[in-house]
């Protein structure tokens, strides 16, 4: 007798896509499309600051067999600022032959200047995430973006002992590959491998003309960092700085990172 096959469970398939241009003297939407569980809002930003979007993802977390697709752009001579509503929580996948993907696509126009500024994405244990994210920076574009990391929720009593988080990132400079990383964690957060007993990782990326004083400063602002492990090198002239160690600590110091290096406040959605 044949066993059952048992019923394929529902999975989300969501994208977003979001476009700035350049027009009448302001940066302005350009174009907008969403599709659940993947949403874009538009806060209001403070005086003086470009126009913000925040990317939500309605479902409330992703869990395996699920396949996000986001794509952010700000045109030529333009400028904005984009951030996510909340942290993302990847849930425990069902089986470990589905993860859940998702797919980044950053384009930065000539001239123009993107904040691409996400909060942590939380993996729970067992949870199987496989995501890559590319930036397209053309000559004379700027980028500073982020990206954090947590495995388990210590605040809960859970470690990451068994999942996969397979996390790649590249950065094209007019055209070129300029730098490019992959992070892969797969069973228990691999405390050989640098982690020690570290439970999350914030990577900081810039893309500038002249990086130079921009590292500097960065430098000196990790130099102070509290309770974590940090550091920043260039890369081709590509900015990567890493900031180590517990969770509530790297969110806490990455927070006051980026407002220092920024020179204002990040997103209101990061203070809620």
């Amino acid at each position: 007798m044949n066993a059952r096959a048992l019923p394929r469970l529902q999975r989300a398939s969501g994208e977003s896509r979001v476009a700035f241009a350049w027009h009448d003297g302001a940066t302005r939407l350009a174009d907008l499309y969403q599709r659940d569980p993947c949403r874009v809002l538009f806060p209001d930003p403070d005086p003086g600051e470009p126009p913000q979007a925040v990317l939500v993802t309605t479902s409330g977390g992703v869990t395996g067999g699920d396949v996000l697709k986001m794509a952010i752009e700000v045109g030529p001579v333009g400028e904005a600022v984009v951030a996510t509503q909340a942290a993302e929580k990847i849930y425990r996948a069902a089986t470990a032959s589905e993860p859940c993907t998702m797919d980044i696509a950053v384009t930065v126009g000539e001239g123009a200047a993107l904040d691409w500024l996400p909060q942590e994405t939380i993996v729970f244990d067992g949870a199987r995430l496989k995501r890559r994210t590319v930036a397209e920076v053309a000559a004379g574009g700027s980028l500073l973006a982020c990206e954090m990391v947590v495995l388990g929720r210590a605040a809960s009593g859970e470690r990451f002992t068994g999942g996969l988080l397979l996390d790649a990132w590249s950065v094209r400079r007019a055209g070129k590959l300029a730098w490019t990383d992959t992070l892969r964690v797969e069973g228990e957060t691999p405390a050989g491998a640098g982690f020690g007993a570290a439970n999350a990782l914030a990577t900081v990326i810039g893309v500038w003309d002249e990086p130079q004083s921009r590292f500097e400063q960065a430098r000196a602002l990790l130099e102070a960092a509290d309770g974590v492990r940090a550091g920043v090198t260039l890369v081709n002239g590509i900015l990567v700085a890493r900031l180590l160690g517990e969770a509530t600590a790297v969110r806490a110091a990455t927070t006051r990172f980026l407002a220092d290096f920024r020179g204002s406040r990040l997103p209101r959605v990061w203070h809620i």
